[in-house]
């Protein structure tokens, strides 16, 4: 089987614990090349990194016939243009969460999906890890019974404030970094993509920003959920699934292995109560980022879309849009 050959546009510090650690686990993978608007730090980063390849522009890294696909670290604000031009380019695309500011942007990502034919996938890594399919078959086999209320809350403090996430010109802001992943849960489970935004409340930071978001959502199916995000508040990563007949809990859901070394460390907790009696589910042991390039490189050499697809993330984003209408944003 011949390796497939992946390029980063840009040296995020994402990479760092998203993309560099489970590439060098992943047989038939390779990394070429990384790319920076700034050739002497590309030039820093591939030395630092053992990569082949440097680029001071991402149109070179794009024009290397070598490179089969492009893993896209990007702020927010630049997804859907080099999402894009990368398809453009006959490359396959990793693209960070979430892949563009708005629904329209991510209509034209999946509209160039369809003309080019390439694989796409947007980085929510946690849906690729053993526990998401666990979950999936407890509550879609009836194991809690009609799942009635969803509540997923994820809020990590950032304290350096020239970062991204701060920015509102490069599409910063709780909902979309960090509020995107219980919103995706909450879609996930529910099982349905139409929902009304019941009520929705941001409490903005001094650089114009969303720091934390709150929304309610009933979707059409009549599950109700609850989402929390906070880039400026701790809120213990967590999520909760009420059906008429049991309940999920589950510690750390976004991000539930974590990599030390040559050693992968499970931080997740998965309490399943069915009537009186309580389950504790376990997993096998891999980071969420192992299992989402595996499963991405899988989809490439099969030609099927990854279950973040395209279309998934349009539907993704039209909640998002609908909640930060609602929030006043």
């Amino acid at each position: 089987m011949e390796n497939l050959r992946f390029g980063i546009l840009s040296t995020a510090s994402v990479n760092e614990y998203a993309f560099l650690p489970p590439i060098k686990k992943t047989p038939c993978v390779e990394l070429l090349a990384i790319a920076s608007r700034d050739l002497k730090k590309a030039a820093r980063y591939a030395a630092e990194h053992g990569i082949p390849e440097a680029y001071g522009e991402y149109e070179r890294l794009l024009a290397d016939p070598e490179i089969d696909c492009v893993f896209i670290p990007l702020p927010v604000s630049m997804h859907a243009e080099w999402a894009i031009r990368s398809l453009e380019a006959g490359k396959h695309v990793l693209c960070e969460k979430p892949v563009a500011v708005n629904a329209d942007e991510a209509r034209a990502i999946a509209a160039k999906v369809k003309e080019t034919g390439k694989i796409f996938a947007e980085a929510f890594h946690y849906r690729y890890h053993p526990f998401a399919a666990r979950v999936e078959s407890i509550v879609r086999s009836g194991g809690i019974g009609e799942v009635q209320h969803i509540f997923a809350v994820h809020g990590v403090p950032l304290m350096d404030k020239s970062k991204v996430q701060f920015s509102k010109s490069l599409a910063g802001g709780a909902l979309l970094d960090i509020g995107c992943y219980p919103v995706n849960f909450a879609r996930w489970i529910a099982g349905c993509d139409e929902a009304t935004v019941t009520a929705a409340r941001a409490k903005l930071t001094r650089s114009g920003v969303d720091g934390t978001i709150r929304a309610n959502l009933k979707f059409e199916n009549g599950i109700d959920a609850e989402i929390h995000g906070s880039l400026v508040r701790y809120l213990p990563m967590s999520a909760r699934i009420k059906g008429t007949k049991g309940e999920i809990y589950i510690m750390s859901p976004f991000n539930p292995a974590v990599q030390t070394g040559k050693i992968v460390v499970d931080i997740y907790m998965i309490i399943h109560r069915e009537g009186l009696k309580v389950h504790n589910i376990r997993v096998p042991s891999i980071t969420s980022y192992h299992a989402q390039l595996e499963a991405f490189c899988e989809a490439v050499r099969t030609g099927s879309q990854p279950i973040t697809n395209a279309d998934e993330a349009v539907a993704n984003m039209r909640l998002l849009d609908a909640i930060r209408e609602k929030a006043g944003l």
